[in-house]
């Protein structure tokens, strides 16, 4: 949500289609016995834009467009026929296309002592190397059509580096393709669909705590019900993503009665959701639910963020249940909610809240994709949004009529009286009435 008040996708509307700043650099590179690391240049608040980048080589899904377009190398299609591994050369092809100082930026991704300090990059060099040679000892006709060990350099920063986009594509990046994972992570990218050029990334901060000056910037690199697992399935789940057990400090602490904890505040949270009609009862359980589960997993969720949208719609089918009990106080009905301004002020206040930090949840974690359900967010946001105004212009008012009746208790003149009091106002502490809140005018 912006500040000033604009419903849940301006923000999103404003930064992510236009794509942001090429110069939003918050963090940099430093390289240590555990290898490269990507840390914070100074304290970073939660939601703040970390990283734009754009992708020093990108990998389209459809690699015939680069072995068999009109002008490429008869010899690639029926190279990556004989090969029977087309993503190889595709790739190969598109560092080619590449400018020169491009493509020795790119090979310096390989380090030369990145083998030795990195087992996973190389097993994968290893692979490349073998495989590749192997098919020149049984198509020696091959050997010298182009400059294999390219080949196997391209394929191995892309098994090492490489990163899977939304729409498919596999992309290289100076930057992104160094930030490690986390199982607790203090940022979360998203790709940018529109604009130019295509796999620009985006990179915010989704630790609640935000991210102190040299703390290590990290992201998931798994979906986020991988999160939600205990450590040792978690743990399986990752070794097949990242090549190794997961080194951070989560799954370090291995605290199995956290996980458990986890597992039952989010079973817990999605029965009391379900409970219809809502109550005062069930709302403030659900919120509870989410203070805790804010601590046992301090970052931005979408799971946490869904539950939030939906505690809000909650809320504010208490707000209008409390409406209809007072237009209707004449008839025998059962009082299933408070009726006080208080708690209808506090219902309103939490609301909005909800409101808005899913939107900003959505925004930073989806990108582009969360417009859609921004969208659908303005229903419940917009009539939330109208009566939160309305109270806070009666408070104004009600609080300047009473400045006027203690100044006129300590006989000051009129000319010394706020300029917001009007003859008219009602009485200080009369809230607005529930037609005036809960009808809105056509």
């Amino acid at each position: 949500m912006s500040p000033s008040g604009a419903g849940p996708g301006a923000a999103l509307s404003a930064l992510s289609i236009g794509g942001g700043s090429e110069a939003v650099v918050r963090g940099e590179l430093i390289a240590g016995d555990g290898g490269v690391r990507f840390a914070a240049l100074r304290r970073l608040r939660w939601g703040t834009p970390i990283l734009t980048e754009r992708p020093l080589l990108l990998l389209e899904p459809d690699l015939d467009r680069y072995l068999r377009a009109a002008d490429a190398d008869p010899r690639f299609a029926e190279l990556a026929e004989a090969l029977g591994d087309s993503s190889r050369l595709a790739a190969y092809v598109a560092f080619r296309q590449l400018h020169e100082r491009k493509q020795k930026e790119f090979l310096g991704l390989w380090r030369e002592d990145l083998e030795a300090s990195d087992p996973v990059a190389k097993a994968i060099h290893e692979a490349n190397r073998k495989g590749i040679e192997a098919f020149l000892e049984d198509h020696p006709q091959f050997r010298q059509s182009i400059y294999w060990n390219h080949v196997i350099l391209v394929s191995s920063i892309f098994g090492r580096f490489g990163q899977v986009n939304s729409d498919g594509s596999k992309a290289i990046y100076s930057i992104c393709s160094h930030i490690r994972h986390s199982c607790k992570p203090n940022a979360a990218w998203f790709t940018l669909r529109k604009g130019f050029p295509q796999g620009k990334r985006m990179l915010h901060v989704i630790s609640l705590d935000g991210i102190q000056r040299r703390e290590e910037i990290t992201v998931s690199h798994v979906e986020e019900p991988v999160l939600l697992q205990p450590r040792l399935r978690r743990s399986l789940h990752l070794v097949k993503v990242l090549g190794t057990p997961c080194p951070c400090d989560r799954c370090r602490a291995n605290d199995e009665e956290a996980d458990e904890r986890i597992r039952y505040l989010f079973a817990k949270l999605s029965a009391t959701l379900a409970v219809q009609p809502p109550t005062d009862s069930s709302t403030a359980t659900a919120q509870e639910c989410l203070r805790e589960l804010d601590q046992l997993l301090p970052f931005s969720m979408q799971t946490k963020a869904k539950a939030k949208v939906l505690l809000a719609t909650s809320l504010g089918e208490l707000s209008q249940r409390a409406a209809w009990q007072q237009d209707n106080r004449p008839a025998n009905i059962v009082l299933w909610t408070g009726l006080d301004p208080e708690s209808q002020e506090q219902r309103l206040k939490d609301s909005k809240r909800l409101y808005e930090t899913a939107g900003k949840d959505f925004e930073y974690l989806l990108g582009q994709d969360a417009l859609p359900i921004l969208e659908r967010m303005e229903s419940g946001y917009a009539p939330v949004q109208d009566q939160h105004k309305m109270l806070t212009k009666y408070r104004d008012k009600a609080e300047a009529a009473e400045a006027v009746l203690e100044s006129e208790g300590a006989g000051i003149p009129f000319e010394h009286k706020p300029q917001s009091y009007e003859p008219n106002l009602p009485r200080p502490g009369m809230p607005p009435t529930w037609e005036e809140l809960f009808k809105r005018t056509k």
